[in-house]
């Protein structure tokens, strides 16, 4: 009776263990190793095809010595373009070293646009001297603007980068502001056979009411990943969405909007990533 006894207290403790070391281990896994993923946007709006890579929320922090290994799994994957989708500072900090590191080296081999987040916001009177000092790096810096791309193989893309919401109750009745205007000549482009790609940070906007628009292609961060992932259930939680929210990393698609979310490279201080790791988005839009 007592082996028995202590044969199910080993088991128990074996188990307990595992789970320790299964969860230690994911922690590791996912606070500091750089995954890949993959998405396939196609259209017939291009004839081609073209690969890119998305990056969002470093806040401030570096991806290996220098963000050497951020720059690196970038360059392994061989992008046509880099995206960058905001949050690579942390607000209220005067200290962008991360962020230029990162800008000067995919300036000196790509095609490289940087729209803004929440946290290049929250620099506030800092921010004109970020932007400054961040357009210098050579990337093209999007906020509130729009440029056209032509491809390798020929296509013609539009890529827009939006700051904020466009339609927030403090703009009413003329919604006359920057964000507005952008979003509403980005609309224009829709009208077009060309493909157009909106960089936006918050991924709410979409759900607010983006996907009642003609958008061919939204691309985001901001969420996490929800921070804390749950297989086959999604993330925990994402700021403005609250717990469980239903966009945080991946391809979604409803009405005429193609959203994209990169879960980031932020570690979430405080509060480590689970079954969630650092993301490099890779998309490629190709033709039908």
């Amino acid at each position: 009776m007592k082996i028995k006894k202590h044969k199910v207290a080993f088991t128990l403790l074996c188990i307990f263990l595992a789970i320790i070391l299964f969860t230690i281990g994911n922690i590791i896994y996912s606070n500091y190793c750089l995954t890949y993923s993959n998405y396939t946007v196609e259209t017939n709006k291009i004839k081609g095809s073209v690969k890119m890579v998305v990056i969002s929320d470093t806040e401030g922090g570096f991806v290996g010595k220098d963000n050497k290994r951020l720059i690196k799994k970038i360059d392994n994957a061989n992008p046509e373009i880099v995206c960058i989708v905001g949050d690579m500072v942390e607000k209220g900090s005067d200290n962008y070293d991360s962020a230029i590191s990162i800008c000067k080296d995919l300036a000196k081999k790509y095609p490289t646009y940087y729209a803004l987040g929440n946290h290049e916001v929250g620099l506030n009177d800092k921010l004109k001297s970020f932007e400054k000092t961040i357009s210098e790096t050579g990337i093209t810096l999007l906020d509130n603007k729009m440029v056209d791309y032509k491809t390798r193989s020929g296509d013609k893309l539009t890529i827009a980068g939006i700051k904020d919401y466009p339609f927030f109750e403090y703009y009413a009745p003329d919604y006359n502001n920057n964000e507005n205007k952008l979003f509403q000549s980005y609309l224009k482009q829709e009208d077009n056979s060309h493909f157009s790609i909106l960089l936006c940070h918050k991924p709410e906007c979409y759900t607010w009411s983006f996907k009642d628009y003609n958008i061919d292609l939204m691309i985001s961060g901001h969420t996490h990943g929800g921070i804390i992932r749950i297989p086959f259930v999604g993330g925990v939680y994402a700021p403005e969405q609250g717990y469980f929210p239903k966009y945080t990393k991946g391809y979604y698609k409803e009405k005429n909007v193609n959203l994209i979310i990169t879960s980031g490279l932020n570690t979430s201080r405080g509060i480590p990533r689970f079954f969630n790791p650092l993301d490099v988005a890779v998309v490629t839009i190709k033709g039908k």
